[in-house]
Parts: structure tokens; C-alpha cells; sequence
């Protein structure tokens, strides 16, 4: 175990070092970053003036669910996946291929890296405004954020699979920029991270229990509010990131051996 981590543990380093140097990117991001969130907060600031709640939601639940879903988002950006879709695209993945190295794994400490300094700053952001605006109280129980944790674990592992996928078809394309913005569209819509899925028709809510996407916002987010508990959630999470990550070794098989590099 030792061994494998410090064969990897490597690329993480590198794509924190990466992530700081760039002060400039990294101050934008957590401005526009908080300029989102200022937006929603003063959207439903709006909506709550006549009624106390909204399809189950109170103010504070509203709030905390905006701004976790802010924090999911930002633990495992689109950057992730655009770096690995541009990667194919000039060529540079070639280098990464003859490493002896797995290159799924490789991705994902990249990604782990990526995720704790853009995921370490959405947190801060986030944990500061929920404090200033809500009440916490109600959701800081020790056995409600340890089932939390788990599930923002598994939620990056999801993602993280999801958006690996998705930058494995760029093998099968002359660019695959289009498929990376198709994937986030996608999971905006059905992980819940545009509005809450109970505020969807239900037909629309069944469509997206069968899907992957809401275990990478919805659910962790009704887990730390307390609206969903058990092991079976647990379950289904793990069996998916089970799922995703081994789709992905299987679709690596496919697409290196159709590899058309650009350029370099």
C-alpha cells in the first residue's frame, strides 16, 4: 500500500503546486465563486419574502443546499476534465501512456490534487457564509457530518469517474471539449445541482434515481440536512463508484487503441 501511494502521491504534489502558482486563476476563482453564491442567496432571499417554505425547504435548508452544492462543484471542477480532454487533443497524452504507471490511477491523484486546493477554498468560502447567514446548529452533530464526509468521499469518487469517462471519448473524437461541456450539462440537470430534484415532476425524479449524477450533489447534500438516512444509500453510492470506475478500465481498453494524436 505504501509502495502504491508513493508511486502516485506524486502527481497529486505537482497539481497542488500547479493550482498554487496560478494566484491570479486561483483568486478569480474564488471571487467568481462568490459572486454565484451572493446571487443565489439573494434569489431565494426573494422567493421566501412570501412564504416560509418552499417544496419542504426552509430558509436555512435552501441556503446550506445552495452552498454545498457550491462546494461539491468546486471539489472537482471542470477544469479536471478539460485538462485531460486537451491532453488527447495536443498530444501530450502519449507521454502519460508509455509511463508504467496505470493511467486511471494517474488521473485521479492529479484530480485528488486539483480538488484539495479548490475544494480547501470553496470550503472555506462556504463554511464562512453559512455561519454568517444560517443556523448550523440543527447539522453539526458528530454522526451527521461523519455520514457527510463519506458521502462527499464517495460523491468525488463518482464525479471523478463520470468526468474521466468523459475524457476517455475524446479518444473517439477530433475534439472533445463538446463531450466535456455535454457531461456537465448533463449532471447539472440530474444530480440536482441547478435546483433540489423534489422540485422536479416525479417522473423526472425517477428518471434521475436510475442515473449515476445524483450521488455526486443531491445526495450528500439530503444527507447533511438529515432528510435521508440508512446504509442503503451507502450502498447504492458505493455499488455506483464501483460501477463508473470500472467502466472506466473498460472503455481505457477500448480507447487507446484508437488514438489519433494532434499536433505533437
Amino acid at each position: 500500500m505504501k509502495r502504491f501511494f508513493r508511486r502516485y502521491i506524486g502527481f497529486t504534489r505537482c497539481a497542488i503546486e500547479e493550482k498554487m502558482a496560478y494566484k491570479k486563476g486561483f483568486f478569480f476563482n474564488g471571487t467568481s465563486q462568490l459572486i454565484s453564491i451572493f446571487g443565489s442567496i439573494l434569489l431565494w432571499r426573494v422567493l421566501f419574502l412570501e412564504q416560509s417554505t418552499i417544496q419542504g425547504y426552509n430558509w436555512d435548508q435552501m441556503i446550506l443546499y445552495a452552498l454545498i452544492t457550491s462546494m461539491l462543484n468546486a471539489t472537482l471542477s471542470f477544469s479536471t476534465e478539460m485538462k485531460l480532454s486537451g491532453k488527447i487533443r495536443d498530444g501530450s497524452v502519449a507521454s502519460d501512456l508509455t509511463k508504467p504507471i496505470d493511467f486511471q490511477n494517474m488521473c485521479f491523484f492529479e484530480a485528488l490534487g486539483q480538488s484539495l486546493v479548490e475544494g480547501g477554498n470553496a470550503a472555506a468560502i462556504v463554511l464562512i457564509i453559512a455561519v454568517l447567514f444560517t443556523d448550523l446548529s440543527p447539522y453539526l452533530s458528530p454522526l451527521n457530518l461523519l455520514l457527510f464526509f463519506f458521502s462527499v468521499l464517495l460523491a468525488f469518487l463518482l464525479k471523478f469517474s463520470l468526468t474521466y469517462i468523459a475524457g476517455l471519448l475524446g479518444f473517439f473524437t477530433s475534439n472533445g471539449y463538446g463531450i466535456a461541456y455535454f457531461r456537465q450539462v448533463i449532471t447539472d440537470i440530474f444530480s440536482g445541482a441547478m435546483l433540489p430534484l423534489s422540485f422536479f415532476p416525479r417522473w423526472f425524479q425517477a428518471l434521475s434515481g436510475v442515473l449515476p449524477f445524483q450521488a455526486s450533489v443531491y445526495l450528500p447534500t439530503q444527507i447533511f440536512l438529515g432528510r435521508i438516512t440508512g446504509a442503503e444509500v451507502f450502498r447504492t453510492l458505493g455499488l455506483q463508484v464501483i460501477a463508473m470506475w470500472v467502466l472506466g478500465k473498460i472503455l481505457f481498453g477500448f480507447a487507446v487503441r484508437k488514438v489519433t494524436i494532434q499536433g505533437g
